[in-house]
Protein backbone atom coordinates (compact mmCIF):
# COMPACT_ATOMS: atom_id res chain seq x y z
CA UNK A 1 0.00 0.00 0.00
CA UNK A 2 2.80 2.45 0.88
CA UNK A 3 4.41 1.98 -2.26
CA UNK A 4 1.09 2.82 -4.48
CA UNK A 5 1.07 5.84 -2.19
CA UNK A 6 4.49 6.88 -3.09
CA UNK A 7 3.88 6.32 -7.09
CA UNK A 8 0.48 8.51 -6.76
CA UNK A 9 2.41 11.01 -5.13
CA UNK A 10 5.06 11.27 -7.80
CA UNK A 11 2.41 11.47 -10.33
CA UNK A 12 0.45 14.14 -8.81
CA UNK A 13 4.52 15.77 -8.14
CA UNK A 14 4.86 15.45 -11.75
CA UNK A 15 1.61 16.76 -13.06
CA UNK A 16 2.00 19.83 -10.67
CA UNK A 17 5.16 20.56 -12.54
CA UNK A 18 3.55 20.22 -15.47
CA UNK A 19 0.56 22.61 -15.13
CA UNK A 20 3.12 25.25 -13.18
CA UNK A 21 5.55 24.90 -16.60
CA UNK A 22 2.42 25.44 -18.54
CA UNK A 23 1.85 28.44 -16.16
CA UNK A 24 4.93 30.18 -16.12
CA UNK A 25 4.67 29.92 -20.16
CA UNK A 26 1.86 31.32 -20.95
CA UNK A 27 2.70 34.50 -18.04
CA UNK A 28 5.91 34.61 -20.05
CA UNK A 29 3.91 34.99 -23.12
CA UNK A 30 1.79 37.72 -22.32
CA UNK A 31 4.44 39.68 -20.71
CA UNK A 32 6.53 39.78 -24.19
CA UNK A 33 3.20 40.33 -26.11
CA UNK A 34 2.61 44.00 -23.63
CA UNK A 35 6.40 44.45 -24.17
CA UNK A 36 6.08 44.24 -28.00
CA UNK A 37 2.65 46.37 -28.38
CA UNK A 38 4.46 48.76 -26.03
CA UNK A 39 7.43 48.66 -28.27
CA UNK A 40 5.50 49.22 -31.66
CA UNK A 41 3.55 52.37 -30.06
CA UNK A 42 7.14 53.96 -29.28
CA UNK A 43 8.19 53.23 -33.05
CA UNK A 44 5.12 54.98 -33.86
CA UNK A 45 5.77 57.86 -31.79
CA UNK A 46 9.17 58.16 -33.04
CA UNK A 47 7.56 57.77 -36.70
CA UNK A 48 5.56 60.61 -36.52
CA UNK A 49 8.09 62.79 -34.40
CA UNK A 50 10.51 62.48 -37.15
CA UNK A 51 7.99 62.93 -39.79
CA UNK A 52 6.60 66.18 -38.05
CA UNK A 53 10.61 67.22 -37.63
CA UNK A 54 11.33 66.47 -41.35
CA UNK A 55 7.77 68.89 -42.34
CA UNK A 56 9.37 71.95 -39.77
CA UNK A 57 13.16 71.38 -41.48
CA UNK A 58 11.32 71.79 -45.05
CA UNK A 59 9.18 74.69 -43.98
CA UNK A 60 12.40 76.41 -42.93
CA UNK A 61 12.26 79.74 -44.57
CA UNK A 62 15.56 80.33 -45.71
CA UNK A 63 17.32 83.52 -47.12
CA UNK A 64 17.73 84.00 -50.94
CA UNK A 65 21.53 83.04 -51.11
CA UNK A 66 20.62 79.59 -49.25
CA UNK A 67 18.14 79.16 -51.34
CA UNK A 68 20.57 80.02 -54.40
CA UNK A 69 22.89 77.19 -53.17
CA UNK A 70 20.11 74.54 -52.10
CA UNK A 71 19.53 74.93 -56.10
CA UNK A 72 22.75 74.88 -57.20
CA UNK A 73 24.07 71.63 -55.39
CA UNK A 74 20.23 70.14 -56.87
CA UNK A 75 21.22 71.00 -60.49
CA UNK A 76 25.06 69.94 -59.89
CA UNK A 77 23.99 66.58 -57.82
CA UNK A 78 26.90 67.20 -55.84
CA UNK A 79 28.99 69.92 -54.80
CA UNK A 80 32.26 71.21 -52.33
CA UNK A 81 33.12 74.39 -51.21
CA UNK A 82 35.86 74.95 -53.48
CA UNK A 83 32.82 74.65 -56.57
CA UNK A 84 30.64 76.83 -53.82
CA UNK A 85 33.36 79.18 -53.61
CA UNK A 86 33.47 80.07 -57.45
CA UNK A 87 30.05 80.33 -58.19
CA UNK A 88 29.70 82.90 -54.78
CA UNK A 89 32.73 84.26 -55.09
CA UNK A 90 33.14 83.54 -51.42
CA UNK A 91 36.51 85.32 -50.23
CA UNK A 92 37.98 82.16 -48.59
CA UNK A 93 36.73 78.38 -49.22
CA UNK A 94 36.03 78.21 -45.09
CA UNK A 95 33.09 80.35 -45.64
CA UNK A 96 31.79 78.38 -48.43
CA UNK A 97 31.92 75.20 -46.43
CA UNK A 98 30.94 76.60 -42.98
CA UNK A 99 27.63 77.77 -45.42
CA UNK A 100 27.42 74.08 -46.54
CA UNK A 101 27.89 72.70 -43.07
CA UNK A 102 25.47 74.74 -41.89
CA UNK A 103 22.57 73.50 -44.41
CA UNK A 104 23.82 70.04 -43.71
CA UNK A 105 22.93 71.28 -39.74
CA UNK A 106 19.22 72.00 -40.99
CA UNK A 107 18.72 68.98 -42.56
CA UNK A 108 18.62 70.44 -45.74
CA UNK A 109 21.69 68.49 -47.67
CA UNK A 110 23.11 65.41 -47.26
CA UNK A 111 27.19 65.13 -46.64
CA UNK A 112 29.66 62.36 -47.76
CA UNK A 113 33.27 62.78 -47.29
CA UNK A 114 36.06 61.51 -50.27
CA UNK A 115 39.47 62.04 -49.34
CA UNK A 116 40.37 65.26 -47.77
CA UNK A 117 36.95 66.83 -50.04
CA UNK A 118 33.50 66.94 -48.15
CA UNK A 119 30.25 66.71 -51.10
CA UNK A 120 27.08 67.65 -50.16
CA UNK A 121 24.14 66.31 -52.03
CA UNK A 122 20.44 67.68 -52.05
CA UNK A 123 17.92 65.58 -50.30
Amino acid sequence: MPEVQEKELEKRSVETTTILTKVKETTEMELLRAIVGKLDAIEKRISEIEREIGKEAAEEILGDIDEKIIEFVKKNGKVCADDLQKEFNYKGKNAASARLNKLYSQGLLDKRQAGRRVYYFAK
